[in-house]
């Protein structure tokens, strides 16, 4: 597809000992898992990380936030901004489980939308999700303002196409496919996943 997928990196790892994005699942990382995935579908893969000397031996392009240490909204940003395609799937690097069916599923449904974002529990997934390059200036605009709200801006700046949970759960288990790697426990669990889903 000549679509950009992006990779975020770029997060603290607050409730692990170690970056997520390392974290072993099934023997592999999370980010190779899905590294693997977006190489099978995708013209171009980048990974967005403030910490770029990390990823050194994962042989994939490298950025770095426009913004540096301003969160989610600045990793969507700078995906964005350093994208060679105006479609763009961003997924952070602590959701391994992301079924590609659903990503060509929502790529497919971008059309004349800025975002395409799945909701699950009544919870938008911005960083599931997919953007137009559309959206750069509305992103920009907000980081130069210090507006750092991401949901706010999918939900009040954005045209937004909301993927709702029936629509998911075509794909398998919804919870599973975007279940976050985020913490010991999480990570646990992770591996019971790992056995069915990879």
């Amino acid at each position: 597809m000549q679509v950009t997928g992006i990779i975020l990196a770029g997060g603290q790892s607050s409730r692990m000992t170690f970056n997520k994005a390392f974290a072993e699942i099934g023997g592999q990382s999370s980010l190779q898992i899905i590294l693997d995935k977006f190489r099978l579908l995708f013209a171009e893969t980048i990974i967005i990380t403030n910490d770029p000397e990390l990823y050194a031996g994962f042989n994939q392009r490298i950025e770095t936030d426009l913004f540096p240490r301003q969160g989610p909204v600045a990793g969507i940003h700078s995906g964005l901004y350093h994208a060679s395609y105006d479609t763009v799937f961003v997924l952070g690097c602590d959701m391994p489980f992301i079924d590609t069916r659903l990503i060509v599923f929502m790529v497919e449904q971008i059309g004349k939308y800025q975002a395409v974002v799945p909701e699950l529990e009544g919870r938008l997934q911005p960083l599931a999700a997919v953007y137009s390059r559309s959206c750069l200036p509305v992103f920009e605009h907000h980081l130069q303002q210090d507006k750092l709200k991401l949901i706010r801006i999918i939900e009040e700046e954005l045209d937004t196409r909301v993927v709702k949970e029936e629509e998911l759960a075509r794909f398998g288990q919804v919870k599973e496919i975007f279940f976050n790697v985020n913490d010991a426990a999480a990570l646990q669990k992770a591996q019971e996943i790992a056995g069915r889903l990879l």
